[in-house]
């Protein structure tokens, strides 16, 4: 059915102009036949000077394009159309974003119900944002409970958590991990001389040795005061001494605070078939420290099973 506005009762514009919502009827050349004083008001002109106008007069020019090109073939093939949003410019020419609802006739006539939905959009910017603010924040309190403070290594639990996850796929894939045991010689004369913040200098320092001597899918830790574990994956069983040494006289090298240290490594290594846990490789490691230490410090020792 076409739409005739001689044809419909003064009562009914009445209504219309009731309503808190737009209204618009267009004919098949997309001409304003009709509209309520809701759309009057939005557009801030008189209901006669929008009359007879093309609906694009009042649209961006990107939202005619989409009515051109998205929502008419969509209306030609489905004659309705819920929840469109485009972008509707006023007489002053801000642009306010609404949301129409559309049918289509069989004669070409399209009705059209809209509304603004700033509020909507201000609502959904808002979550957006609160989103993002949620997401930050669990990032922040990941990285507070899985990384030491001082020096941004891995913490005791993570450690736990990622090396008993590579143990288990060294041991379902048949290949090769290294645990290094790393501690500071005589750190507590470092602290008594020179007072704890250089002391936290030089651990700060020595975690940023440890870690750029390091391939990007091995693991390092802070598991104590001055005590640090390297994992090394997927390692060659021939290599580990060779690497733990590269590690200890990179070390060496590192002077803060005119402060120059030395740091004992043990070194255990996990071979496919034994089936260990990674505790029991740890206290391996452990062990080779102690060695390092009692022979005389400054140095690696390796044990083997």
């Amino acid at each position: 059915m076409s739409y005739d506005k001689d044809k419909l009762p003064e009562f009914a514009y009445q209504w219309f102009d009731n309503f808190n919502s737009g209204y618009l009827v267009l004919d098949p050349n997309k001409n304003i036949l009709f509209c309520n004083r809701y759309l009057s008001e939005l557009i801030q002109l008189p209901v006669s000077d929008i009359i007879d106008t093309p609906i694009s007069q009042y649209l961006t020019k990107a939202s005619s394009i989409f009515i051109e090109t998205y929502i008419y073939p969509l209306l030609l093939a489905e004659q309705a159309l819920e929840e469109s949003q485009m972008s509707w410019v006023i007489a002053n020419g801000d642009v306010i974003p609404v949301v129409a609802n559309i049918r289509l006739t069989e004669d070409g006539t399209s009705f059209w119900s809209l509304y603004v939905c700033t509020n909507r959009d201000k609502l959904h910017a808002e979550l957006i944002q609160t989103r993002d603010q949620l997401v930050e924040q669990t990032k922040n309190l990941y990285t507070l409970a899985t990384t030491d403070p001082l020096t941004g290594l891995l913490n005791r639990r993570e450690l736990l958590t990622q090396a008993n996850i590579i143990s288990h796929q060294a041991n379902r894939n048949q290949s090769s991990y290294a645990v290094l045991a790393v501690d500071v010689d005589f750190f507590k004369k470092v602290n008594d001389t020179y007072g704890h913040q250089a002391g936290d200098d030089v651990l700060v320092a020595l975690a940023q040795s440890l870690t750029v001597n390091v391939r990007q899918n091995d693991l390092v830790a802070r598991v104590g005061g001055e005590e640090f574990l390297i994992l090394l994956s997927d390692i060659q069983p021939n290599d580990v001494f060779s690497i733990a040494e590269k590690i200890r006289l990179n070390v060496a090298a590192v002077i803060v605070h005119n402060i120059q240290i030395t740091v004992s490594i043990g070194a255990a290594l996990f071979v496919a078939d034994t089936n260990y846990a990674f505790s029991h490789i740890w206290t391996l490691a452990d062990k080779a420290l102690y060695q390092s230490k009692h022979n005389g410090r400054n140095q690696t020792t390796i044990v083997t099973h």
